[in-house]
């Protein structure tokens, strides 16, 4: 409803800003082509499906590369960049 949505986190990759099982609000509103590095995002990826994870950096083809906090998440290389048009959601804040 109005772009928002809680969402339930299950995996450990981006411990310990957000544990498992934590709760996120997402926004969903607006334009997804002026994300900033740090935000924490919500995406479809292709061979992982929906993901959590932080913007590492912006490439100069627009794209988003991202990475998890927790040191064994997946690297930004196994990721792949990210498309705007993939990004599901942005955080706004952890329900713990």
């Amino acid at each position: 409803m109005f772009g928002l949505s809680i969402n339930k986190v299950t995996g450990s990759s981006m411990s310990p800003a957000i544990m498992p099982n934590n709760y996120v609000l997402l926004h969903s509103f607006g334009s997804m082509k002026h994300l900033k590095k740090g935000q924490i995002v919500k995406v479809a990826h292709p061979i992982f499906g929906a993901i959590i994870q932080r913007i590492a950096y912006q490439d100069k083809n627009g794209l988003y590369w991202l990475a998890g906090d927790d040191p064994n998440s997946l690297a930004c290389c196994q990721i792949g960049p990210i498309s705007a048009e993939q990004i599901i959601g942005v955080m706004i804040c952890n329900l713990r």
